[in-house]
């Protein structure tokens, strides 16, 4: 299969709002207008899949939650099927062993994982006619044949408002030595966040995280923050447990996760670095060997519409791929929400880290972790 677009992480210098803190600027969002021939209905199906299972792989915490709080529900009563929920990481390995007889149907997935995805030929390639909400997508939501992007995020430095005496603006902030001691958090490269964390330095050092002869310098930047590493987290509740408990007072972290904090009611501020903010993007995909891809359709389709697109920029954060996706106003300069900011999202090309990514690993591992 062939990308229509080389992606992998996400990289946007745009300042989606002056509502998260001091370093970002930007206008509100709005959605765009939508082709002509799109549909104004939610996905509905007009044959009744009673008796039938899909199964769903997804991500765990407040993605699924919102899955089985709000998709499922929508779709089970759309269509009279029911949906078993798998937990955790797209299983490609598995997959791959399973043929034409996979035990997953639809998976969200990472732009890695789509490269990973698609080399292993476990992708099954997009018929777009086949979703209804298609149409009302933005452009940019298709950088794959064999994935759709369901909604965006950011990376950027989540911090204690009421501990961190100067908010930062930069990246190179966490490099300050007010925060020697193990006041800063890190994400490891396991866990969405770490790599993106390297891509910008690396792109603030002129190169990208795939030239491995840029790599004496990035490593070398990166070790000397050390001192300042309190924790090296390889969950997304390891950072939020440090910073709300006040041990770390600064974090890589997501948009998202910034903003689920500030709800709860923690002094919590969210930087978008001047330099740029790293965007993470959300993809749904069917697998190459599902036995109900017509269902699976029917399920990425009900993903994409306005509904669950709304569902998932209210309560995860996250802004929506579907342009005709309305939501509250307070919300919209928290994420990359209207065409203007999306369109703003710039791409790197995935498979130029995948052959370098365990030798990058193996130096994270060496001169970092």
């Amino acid at each position: 299969m062939k990308k229509r677009k080389t992606v992998a992480y996400l990289l946007t210098a745009a300042m989606f709002g002056s509502v998260l803190t001091a370093c970002s600027s930007g206008e509100t969002g709005k959605t765009s207008s939508a082709p002509a021939n799109s549909s104004t209905e939610s996905t509905a199906s007009s044959t009744d899949y009673s008796g039938q299972t899909l199964v769903v792989q997804v991500w765990g915490g407040t993605y699924e939650e919102t899955l089985r709080n709000y998709a499922i529900p929508m779709f089970e009563k759309q269509t009279g099927a029911k949906v078993e929920v798998v937990s955790g990481a797209a299983p490609l390995s598995q997959l791959a062993t399973e043929g034409d007889n996979a035990s997953i149907d639809v998976l969200h997935v990472d732009s890695s994982e789509v490269t990973q995805g698609t080399k292993m030929d476990v992708l099954e390639t997009l018929d777009a006619s086949k979703l209804k909400n298609a149409p009302d997508l933005y452009k940019e939501a298709f950088p794959y044949d064999n994935a759709v992007v369901t909604n965006w995020g950011t990376y950027g430095i989540l911090y204690r408002k009421d501990l961190v005496k100067t908010e930062p603006t930069s990246w190179l902030d966490l490099w300050d030595s007010a925060y020697a001691g193990g006041k800063v958090g890190v994400v490891d490269y396991s866990m969405g966040g770490g790599l993106e964390f390297a891509e910008a330095i690396s792109r603030i050092q002129g190169s990208v995280i795939s030239d491995t002869k840029n790599w004496d310098k990035l490593f070398a930047k990166m070790a000397e923050l050390k001192p300042n590493i309190g924790v090296y987290a390889s969950q997304h509740s390891d950072i939020e447990s440090a910073i709300t408990k006040g041990s770390i007072l600064l974090s890589v972290e997501t948009n998202g996760r910034a903003i689920s904090l500030m709800k709860e009611g923690y002094d919590i501020g969210f930087c978008q670095p001047k330099e740029g903010a790293i965007a993470m993007t959300s993809l749904a995909a069917i697998s190459k060997g599902s036995t109900h891809k017509e269902l699976a359709y029917q399920f990425v389709d009900c993903l994409l519409s306005t509904e669950v697109q709304k569902a998932y920029a209210e309560n995860n954060y996250y802004a929506p791929s579907n342009s005709k996706t309305e939501i509250a106003k307070d919300l919209q300069s928290f994420m990359p929400y209207g065409q203007e900011q999306v369109s703003k999202l710039v791409y790197m090309d995935s498979a130029a880290l995948e052959p370098v990514k365990a030798d990058f690993i193996n130096r994270w591992n060496s001169d970092f972790k």
